[in-house]
């Protein structure tokens, strides 16, 4: 805002009574001595306050309010900016506002429905990885639709644009750009995993049964792996449970950057047996230097030695003997 009028601020001191007789603003609850210290600021406004203000309300220049808030019943506090600081406030706004345009490719007018878009694309992105699924690969090929156009010259425009972007993101005003960035990264690294899990289809549940080995009459699956990816490798163990009853299934896969990642599971028949996955991990993942658990019937392990995988397969095989041999 701008101070529309230039009003001289003066003040003087005087009996309490007097003041209220004027009309002097008092904050409800607050307690004033007598004689007060009256403000005046032109013909419009009347306060006591014991502090020190301006000469001319013109001296303000632009006022920026950055919040208000709720302080007691029928009580609410109002902060805000005023010449220099106001000024600096109005252009990190425009900045901000034409970082995230720029980023969302959206103009002012649309920026908190695109905003909108990203979220809903990155939490739908999320629920498609967790899924193991392949369909939605249109959500990873589209783009944000967004409104693009030049930024509004009204500032007014501009700061509302950036409250209801910051709301829709829940961050703060001077924080929205750095969180549609955020958001953006992580919704590529998705789509690459997502890619890669799709690339990976090959992996046949078939086959894996296909390599059980019979122990105690209860087949079990014990098989490294080319996809280091957790959620694909639940996704092939609960698959193989849910077609093979009982079996036991334990995966190993190393990724690029060195790591091992174990994942067990069990049917439900062979856990009412005494048979734990989470037992099984925890032996195992020693072999690879590391380790992890979980429950009986589901459990991930991690590790920092891939070459030692197949010693580990041979360590899951001999563990898994000494289970079936000690069921109940």
């Amino acid at each position: 805002g701008q101070i529309a009028s230039a009003e001289p601020v003066s003040w003087k001191v005087l009996p309490l009574a007097e003041a209220r007789s004027v009309g002097a603003m008092m904050l409800f609850g607050e307690k004033y001595p007598d004689p007060v210290r009256m403000v005046s600021m032109g013909e419009f406004s009347k306060e006591l306050c014991g502090g020190t203000h301006l000469e001319n309300t013109a001296d303000v220049g632009s006022f920026e309010i950055t919040s208000e808030e709720g302080i007691a019943a029928g009580t609410r506090r109002i902060v805000a900016l005023t010449g220099e600081k106001a000024q600096v406030y109005r252009e990190r706004v425009e900045e901000t506002v034409q970082r995230a345009g720029e980023l969302l490719s959206s103009s002012p007018e649309g920026l908190a429905q695109a905003a909108q878009q990203l979220t809903e694309k990155v939490r739908q992105l999320k629920k498609q990885l967790s899924s193991g699924t392949r369909s939605g690969k249109e959500l990873l090929e589209d783009e944000v639709t967004t409104r693009t156009g030049s930024a509004s010259g009204d500032y007014g425009v501009l700061r509302n644009a950036l409250r209801e972007t910051a709301k829709v993101l829940n961050v703060s005003l001077f924080d929205v750009a750095e969180r549609l960035q955020a958001l953006q990264q992580e919704a590529q690294q998705l789509g690459e995993q997502i890619a890669e899990l799709a690339d990976t289809e090959e992996i046949s549940i078939e086959a894996l049964r296909e390599g059980a080995e019979l122990i105690e009459d209860v087949p079990v699956v014990i098989a490294e792996i080319s996809v280091a990816n957790p959620n694909r490798m639940r996704q092939l163990v609960d698959q193989l449970r849910k077609q093979f009853q009982p079996i036991a299934v334990l995966l190993a896969a190393s990724s690029e950057d060195g790591k091992v990642l174990l994942v067990a599971g069990v049917t439900r028949d062979l856990v009412d047996q005494g048979i734990s996955a989470g037992n099984w991990v925890k032996e195992i993942a020693p072999v690879v230097g590391g380790g992890g658990g979980g429950k009986p019937d589901l459990a991930q392990a991690g590790g920092r030695e891939p070459a030692k995988i197949p010693e580990a397969l041979t360590t899951a095989r001999n563990a898994m003997v000494s289970q079936l041999a000690s069921r109940s």
